[in-house]
């Protein structure tokens, strides 16, 4: 396990645990419309960083005054969903 993303991970068991019980990592929930199971740690570093990006190029899209795409959109509310995160309104800035 690398220690880049440990801390991120713990919290994300965390929040998991509180939110559904302890479920095995087979198990499958609904989270905001989204159907989830928990992550192994080497599954949520491919997610949580496949999130980031897509948190990052959201914020430089609509930054620039761009139209959001829908597909991306969808993409970075499924990935926020998978990660526990709250996504970001980008309309907003």
């Amino acid at each position: 396990m690398t220690q880049d993303y440990v801390d991120i991970y713990k919290r994300y068991l965390t929040k998991f645990d509180e939110l559904f019980g302890s479920l095995s990592f087979e198990e499958t929930v609904r989270y905001k419309g989204k159907l989830i199971r928990k992550l192994k740690y080497e599954e949520f570093v491919t997610k949580w960083s496949e999130y980031k990006k897509v948190e990052a190029y959201l914020k430089e899209v609509m930054t620039k005054g761009a139209t959001l795409n829908d597909e991306v959109n969808k993409t970075y509310a499924e990935l926020s969903a998978t990660v526990l995160e709250n996504p970001k309104d980008f309309l907003l800035l």
